[in-house]
This record gives structure tokens, sequence and C-alpha cells, in this order.
């Protein structure tokens, strides 16, 4: 089975305009397959672009892939996002383990 890995981009948000904290925010990217064949991945598709989109496939989901949409993403030139279910990497697997120590007093 195959799986569309979209790309993650950080952006960068602010609390308030003049002493503001900054948040890195990780945000995932959509591609979006026109009726013409050609794509394009944007960081927040409007619905009505979503609406009139051949395929539209979504960011932070998993997307599986038939051989239809396949070819479709391929023609794209969105190729190189396409991988084996074996192949993307478990992100939340891949963190690093809290370790949670307890202290016993005796």
């Amino acid at each position: 089975m195959k799986i569309l890995d979209l790309p993650v981009k950080e952006i960068v948000y602010t609390s308030d305009r003049l002493f503001g904290r900054f948040f890195r925010t990780p945000t995932p990217s959509s591609l979006i397959i026109f009726p013409d064949g050609s794509g394009e991945v944007v960081q927040y598709p409007p619905q009505s672009v979503v609406n009139n989109a051949k395929y539209a496939f979504l960011g932070g989901h998993r997307n599986e892939l038939n051989a239809e949409q396949e070819q479709a993403v391929i023609t794209a030139g969105y190729g190189d996002l396409i991988k084996e279910v074996a192949d993307v990497p478990n992100r939340v697997q891949d963190r690093k383990p809290r370790i949670l120590r307890r202290v016993l007093k005796g």
C-alpha cells in the first residue's frame, strides 16, 4: 500500500503585535490536484479550491492512495511524495520517550 507523505512547514506565530511571544508550530501542507492534471502544494486551501479539485489530499491525515490517485500525483509532478507504508517514519514513535523516575524514600 502506498501513502502520500506531505511536507510539514514550521510557521512562526505571535500572540500580539508589540510585546508578544513567538510560537513555532509545525503546519502540514496539502496537495491539491486540479481537473487539468496540474497540482499545487498549499498550506491552507480555501474550501472553494478543495470543492473544485479533482483530488484534495489534506495534510495531517493518512492519505492512502489507490492506483488512479497514485497516477494523478505522479502526473502532477509530485511522485517524490509517494512512499511505501514501511518507508514512512512513524513520527510519534520516533520521539524520544520521557523518562519518569520515581524516588522512593525508605
